[in-house]
């Protein structure tokens, strides 16, 4: 007979199992706390073991006090409440109250536990179905009542920025007085009133007067501008995640042909924060070498008795870290991207990294500019899947239908994995030198379809020649994250770290 089972048999029953150790001598051992009765061989008697069980006993029923007291806590603080509260809330707070201390108190109610985990769905999941209601049917109009409203007269336009499939993108500047900015030279104070105009295209598309209201895919670049404009003046009214994207200013028609613009074309307005991006501080565009280009900028200063290596893997990391957070702050509101790259991604002077052109970009939380089997994306970022859902996943309903389902189809069909792939071929083009050209990167995709998406068997058969330091570093900490995120999905759309899973990565712990 085992010890253990033996222990726990009374006295008298023992000496008839096992009479000789029964007859084993008392004796005394020890105890930080006191001198306790043993029996040789160290097992206890009977009184022992009633003395422990007593024990257990009152620390059980300590703790069932304890637990009994948090709940009364509760629902005197929740009756506290409810008599400042008016009275078409008063009553449900302080049944959600009762609800929680009898949780708390170990006596759950089936009612109370629907009704809660009712609440936990709709306000605190993300993205969150009261969130997406609210911010649809009263933000949205409360917003396009409130901004500020441009006409010609009150912009100058200066020289273009850069284009792209659905607009072009010019600095511009505020004129103070009416008064036109004549000359290349600008103030500082002319420097401060400066803004970024997009101009969409016009591609005689007839834009649909309840594009909006419907939440479906944006057809032409006329209902593409008027997606993107929802989609930034969203991100704005969410003081977290507008810190990681340009600063948008509203939109406004052309009311005149004058001074570069014309009449009855629609134009974009964020203010003016940098017209340097990652894809040119990759091309060698900012004066320097990639990414020693960009440390003083994003680390604050030139450590210059610091390994090369090192410097440059410390860049890398806070660049890709900063990108992270922002996917993960827009994914938070159900927003997807889908089309994270270099050039999409602004570096300020002030060292902050944020992500712009919303034009491709699905709101998940509603639906709008979404539709199964259709997307926007650039081919040499893409993953291997090309749509943010699976192509059996519905016609996204009308938004407050497809708001209130939206934490279901983001647990199920996982679209923030789409960027999260974007995120690791920004790695890889960042930490191996020979990716960093556009014409290599088209390669790299090509090979890593050929080998099915493995990213270590590309790396033995086509890429066993670049230069991975940076990713080995540290026990390849920086390979490891970069296969996690360069892969394919699974069957049940998982298999990929998410931006969230991927901060969480050992790649970002520091390196001393």
């Amino acid at each position: 007979m085992r010890p253990q089972a033996f222990r726990q048999i009374p006295g008298s029953l023992r000496s008839r199992i096992c009479p000789s150790l029964a007859q084993l001598p008392i004796g005394r051992r020890r105890h930080n706390r006191g001198s306790v009765p043993v029996c040789a061989g160290f097992l206890p008697d009977a009184d022992q073991i009633v003395s422990a069980a007593d024990t257990l006993g009152g620390l059980a029923s300590g703790n069932a006090k304890g637990l009994q007291g948090i709940s009364e806590s509760i629902r005197s603080a929740t009756e506290t409440l409810g008599a400042y509260l008016p009275w078409p809330l008063a009553d449900p707070e302080v049944q959600l109250g009762v609800d929680l201390a009898n949780i708390v108190a170990l006596q759950p109610q089936w009612p109370g536990v629907l009704r809660l985990l009712a609440i936990y769905y709709i306000l605190l999941l993300r993205p969150s179905p009261f969130l997406g209601v609210l911010d649809f049917y009263v933000l949205v109009p409360f917003s396009k009542l409130i901004q500020r409203r441009y006409q010609v007269a009150d912009l100058t336009l200066r020289d273009r920025l850069g284009s792209g499939n659905f607009g072009q993108v010019f600095e511009g500047i505020k004129n103070k007085n009416g008064k036109r900015i004549i000359g290349n030279q600008l103030t500082k104070e002319e420097k401060k009133r400066r803004v970024v105009l997009k101009r969409v295209n016009l591609d005689g598309s007839v834009l649909r007067s309840n594009f909006l209201k419907a939440g479906t895919m944006a057809r032409g670049a006329g209902e593409t501008g008027v997606a993107e404009a929802y989609m930034c003046s969203r991100i704005m009214r969410d003081p977290l995640v507008r810190q990681c994207v340009a600063e948008y200013q509203g939109e406004f028609i052309a009311d005149a042909s004058d001074g570069g613009f014309t009449k009855g074309t629609q134009w974009l307005v964020w203010k003016f924060e940098s017209d340097s991006t990652l894809g040119d501080a990759l091309s060698g565009s900012l004066g320097g070498r990639f990414p020693g280009c960009l440390e003083e900028i994003v680390l604050g200063r030139v450590r210059e008795n610091v390994d090369s290596e090192k410097r440059d893997t410390a860049i890398i990391r806070t660049v890709l870290k900063r990108v992270l957070i922002a996917i993960k702050r827009l994914h938070s509101l159900g927003i997807v991207h889908r089309d994270v790259k270099p050039d999409n991604i602004l570096i300020t002077a002030g060292g902050n990294i944020k992500i712009i052109d919303f034009g491709a970009a699905a709101d998940l939380c509603t639906g709008l500019n979404f539709s199964p089997g259709q997307g926007f994306l650039d081919p040499r970022y893409s993953p291997p899947e090309e749509l943010v859902l699976p192509k059996r996943f519905p016609k996204a309903p009308f938004p407050a239908a497809a708001a209130i389902i939206s934490p279901l189809a983001w647990q199920i069909g996982r679209p923030d994995l789409f960027d999260a792939y974007s995120a690791g071929v920004l790695l890889m083009q960042m930490a191996v030198p020979e990716l960093r050209a556009g014409s290599a990167l088209r390669g790299f995709n090509q090979g890593l379809a050929d080998c099915d998406y493995d990213l270590q068997e590309w790396r033995n058969t086509k890429g066993y020649r670049f230069n991975f330091d940076i990713l080995d570093r540290k026990g390849s900490s920086g390979w490891d994250l970069a296969r996690k995120l360069i892969c394919r999905r699974n069957s049940v759309n998982r298999g990929r770290l998410s931006a969230g899973d991927a901060l969480r990565h050992r790649f970002f712990l520091p390196e001393f």
